[in-house]
């Protein structure tokens, strides 16, 4: 072999190992794009980067104890799973069975919360225990919910159920106090926030279902699976530290 030609081929395999260093180091170094809805207590956004909430805490501890640099910004429920999808947004912290982005994310196999889905009424009308009970009956959404895939059945001409979606957990209960419907399908957490704030009285609720709360990467995300374990194992050091209640 030619002394140019070896020259050349040291030069080649040089450049591509300086590539195979930069380019990774490069991708990394793009802060990981999470995303959260209006969900309190859990989550409380007053604009798209003024982000608090008891699941905002946990998303910003964990992610600063894998090492993993990040932004945080707040969207409309149905744009967050849309961002999801197509991995604008890469990382929730949220539950299973939304349409939006099932099929289209990875799931955490760790259960970091609970929430109950709740059908709430007045004290004088009857308590439905299951969504079959709502068929050909009123009853008022959050816009945008998915209630983990519940809102497929709810929007089924077959049931026969009229759905009011509103914006806004403090409508939905002022809207139900007014008799625009007899039925509020609403998570525990954000109503039970309304109801203690605004005093409400005169509910009565049964529990529709309980959901985990994981975390969710997006599959378009930069080495989505690897990631997603190095979260897990960062927020499982965390609460094995008591960093969690």
């Amino acid at each position: 072999m030619k002394k140019t030609e070896f020259l050349l081929i040291k030069f080649f395999v040089v450049v591509v190992m300086v590539l195979y260093l930069i380019i990774p180091s490069s991708i990394q170094a793009e802060p990981l794009r999470v995303g959260v809805l209006d969900f309190p207590p859990f989550y409380v956004v007053k604009s798209e980067f003024e982000v608090s909430g008891i699941l905002a805490d946990i998303i910003r501890k964990t992610l600063d104890r894998a090492g993993v640099k990040y932004v945080v910004s707040g969207f409309p429920p149905k744009r967050l799973y849309l961002n999801l999808a197509d991995g604008t947004t890469q990382l929730f912290m949220g539950i299973r069975g939304v349409p939006e982005y099932e099929g289209h994310v990875l799931y955490s196999n760790i259960k970091t919360e609970e929430i109950e889905v709740r059908l709430y009424t007045l004290k004088d009308k009857p308590l439905l225990s299951s969504l079959n009970d709502l068929k050909g009956k009123k009853v008022i959404t959050q816009r945008g919910y998915g209630y983990g895939g519940m809102v497929t059945f709810l929007e089924d001409p077959a049931n026969n159920i009229t759905v009011d979606p509103t914006d806004g957990h403090d409508l939905l209960f002022k809207k139900l106090i007014r008799g625009r419907a007899d039925y509020l399908l609403d998570y525990n957490q954000p109503a039970e926030s309304v109801i203690k704030k605004d005093k409400i009285a005169g509910l009565k609720y049964s529990v529709i279902k309980k959901l985990k709360v994981q975390f969710i990467i997006s599959k378009q995300t930069p080495d989505a699976e690897n990631l997603l374990k190095k979260i897990d194992a960062a927020y499982l050091a965390l609460k094995k530290e008591g960093a969690f209640k």
